[in-house]
């Protein structure tokens, strides 16, 4: 069976993704994991006079006891609102990002931050990292609502052909329309006459049509729309994020570097997204 992991930290964000990936797990007819990284703070030095008594410093015994309650209570609602999904809990000692890396399962979900974000649209560090690092599709969650169209970003590099079939999959398995966008930001269309900049968006909306295809032709039941616009590919999948269900983009696009550091669409995409957002890694 596969296995969709949460990362939990506490924080009404990640209790929202342990929703989000419940809810997703019980679609795909997978297991849901959650699991919550321990690690005790580092003492501070206290100051006080002599006579008033020093608590002791928190442990990461404390704290996974803590923890450990924390989730059976999380568990119970979960299992009380999705009574046939497998669910199973753990605590584990170390730092979140490797904790979570290390955790077999074939989907991530995290919350866009945990306790230590100071607001929602500041994307939280282990999300970044795990994002960046993890090999396979990370779904960063919102707070907002999740209903609306399933949106992704096409360019033709391998992932984004990744990211094409894990939309496709999402839309089926959820009911929703799928909508695939094509950002063209050659510098010198600006300067073509109209009809040549017709032209090339044929041309390009033919191509879209070709790397759908296959994925359309798996899942004849997802109503498909698509898009070719003349901007800056984050800006048109962020103007396209709004109302949507989930933005689905590719690790890396065509100028990636290397695969050791986000694409720069992407990076953009789960930094400002009003909604969820998948960041599919080339298989």
């Amino acid at each position: 069976m596969s296995t969709v992991v949460v990362g939990f930290d506490g924080s009404d964000l990640a209790r929202r993704a342990v929703r989000f990936g419940a809810e997703e797990a019980s679609r795909r007819g997978a297991a849901l994991q959650v699991v919550h990284a321990v690690r005790a703070p580092l003492p501070e030095p206290v100051f006080t006079p002599m006579s008033v008594p020093v608590p002791e410093f928190v442990t990461e015994e404390t704290m996974s006891k803590a923890a450990e309650d924390h989730l059976a209570e999380l568990a119970e609602e979960i299992r009380r609102d999705w009574p046939s999904l497998e669910v199973a809990t753990h605590v584990r000692i170390g730092r979140p990002v490797d904790v979570l890396a290390d955790e077999p399962g074939d989907l991530l979900v995290l919350g866009s931050s945990g306790r230590t974000g100071i607001a929602e649209m500041f994307l939280g560090s282990t999300a970044v990292e795990l994002v960046s690092t993890a090999g396979r599709p990370v779904i960063v969650t919102r707070s907002g609502p999740v209903d609306g169209r399933v949106v992704v970003g096409v360019d033709g590099s391998d992932t984004s052909t990744d990211a094409i079939a894990f939309a496709f999959e999402h839309a089926a398995r959820h009911g929703r329309e799928l909508h695939a966008l094509h950002a063209f930001n050659d510098a010198g269309w600006a300067e073509l006459p109209e009809p040549d900049v017709d032209h090339v968006r044929a041309d390009l909306s033919k191509l879209l049509d070709e790397q759908l295809a296959p994925h359309a032709a798996r899942w004849p039941d997802v109503h498909v729309s698509h898009e070719v616009v003349f901007d800056a590919p984050a800006r048109a999948l962020l103007h396209a994020a709004d109302g949507a269900a989930l933005v689905a983009v590719g690790s890396h696009g065509r100028g990636a570097v290397t695969r050791a550091i986000l694409g720069s669409v992407s990076h953009a995409v789960l930094h400002h997204a009003p909604c969820p957002v998948a960041v599919v890694h080339r298989r």
